[in-house]
């Protein structure tokens, strides 16, 4: 610690040109950092200064070493702060708007873990699948899914979508098993409509280029992701779901994947926030979180 000590006293007086300003910073007296320096030189074998009666001017090995000495500082400097942020955990409240779909399926079922790893955070979590004004609605941040319409968000990507062609095996055992997406006209669908528009969602299919769009009946809507998941394990029909939400059950066999080489990813998944540069702890540490399930269930 000595050392490092002695290389602060030797960079301030580099800085400074002399002793008795370099002194007057570092709250000791000017003898006192002669007296370092002289230790310092000593203890390396060759002068870092050239003195004489007006100036002070380092020689060509303290140049040298006055470089590498002033990097040290700054990674220690940058390590001290990193570790002081790493302690200074996150606390108060975090309102985030999540999708229905992400909420139930991803986060919840995680939320015992965040609440280890940040006593002292209060995460707030609005199940909204509509696009909110962040600012206006005095969220910290939102995640959504597909593309991103407003360009003053600060923004995380994650993970593309993928689009899973699914059915229940009961469904598929009475009216069989589409082989071509032609056979979907055939089959009852389970579609979904968006609950601020009103649109009926497209199904996104991998297909030739210049292939027909196929015919996709609309046997059932929603204007729920998990309510059109629910309907097809209730064997009502083919859906098309996110991957997310469907892994479970592909893996539990209670859906079955169909079609899968036409199967797509499309848009992707955000955290945003208000602008703010840094980002906000909270704001970091929930989407450090998020992208840790998310590599975890790919």
């Amino acid at each position: 610690m000595e050392s490092l000590s002695a290389i602060g006293v030797f960079v301030r007086v580099a800085e400074a040109r002399g002793f008795a300003e370099a002194a007057r910073s570092l709250g000791i007296t000017p003898s006192a950092a002669s007296k370092s320096v002289a230790r310092l030189e000593e203890r390396l074998g060759t002068r870092l200064f050239q003195r004489t009666t007006r100036r002070m001017h380092l020689t060509e090995p303290g140049a040298r070493f006055y470089e590498r000495c002033v990097r040290i500082l700054d990674e220690l400097r940058e390590a001290e702060t990193d570790l002081a942020r790493e302690h200074r955990a996150p606390q108060g409240k975090l309102r985030v708007s999540v999708p229905e779909f992400v909420a139930l399926r991803l986060l919840i079922p995680a939320l015992p873990r965040f609440r280890k790893a940040y006593p002292r955070l209060e995460l707030h979590l609005d199940l909204d699948d509509r696009v909110r004004d962040i600012v206006g609605d005095g969220l910290d941040a939102a995640v959504r899914c597909g593309e991103l319409t407003d360009s003053r968000l600060m923004r995380r990507r994650f993970k593309p979508k993928r689009f899973i062609l699914c059915a229940a095996p009961s469904y598929l055992q009475t009216r069989g098993v589409p082989r071509t997406v032609e056979d979907l006209a055939r089959h009852d669908c389970i579609r979904f409509r968006f609950t601020s528009t009103g649109r009926l969602e497209d199904w996104f299919l991998r297909q030739e280029p210049g292939a027909p769009v196929p015919r996709i009946p609309e046997t059932f809507t929603f204007n729920n992701g998990e309510a059109v998941l629910q309907a097809a394990k209730a064997g009502l029909g083919v859906g098309q779901i996110i991957d997310l939400m469907a892994l479970p059950e592909l893996a539990a066999g209670t859906l079955r994947p169909l079609l899968t080489e036409h199967s797509v990813e499309r848009g992707a998944m955000w955290l945003v926030w208000p602008p703010a540069r840094p980002t906000p702890p909270k704001v970091k540490v929930f989407g450090d979180f998020l992208a840790q399930l998310l590599a975890e269930v790919s």
